[in-house]
């Protein structure tokens, strides 16, 4: 079964909100880039991910690094590689 990637989506974002109220709360003054539309992706838990890796492919300016990037949010597999899994 297909997960509810907008059900997920709405989850992270609410957790997010409440996050930075509480923060807010807190004193703290800050701002941080964040999109809201950005791809649900849970595998750093073991969970769901919505990145879809047929995107664009993505080369480095001098050509000795490629990777594969999400046709969705742009993140590339490298990063996304990097962010979840130590």
């Amino acid at each position: 079964m297909t997960p509810d990637f907008d059900l997920l989506r709405a989850e992270r974002n609410a957790a997010h909100d409440a996050w930075v109220q509480q923060m807010h709360a807190d004193g703290w003054k800050f701002g941080l880039p964040y999109s809201r539309d950005a791809c649900f992706c849970a595998c750093a838990h073991g969970g769901p991910c919505e990145h879809d890796w047929n995107g664009t492919p993505y080369e480095s300016e001098d050509g000795c690094t490629w990777s594969a990037t999400c046709s969705r949010c742009g993140m590339t597999a490298m990063s996304h590689s990097l962010r979840n899994f130590p």
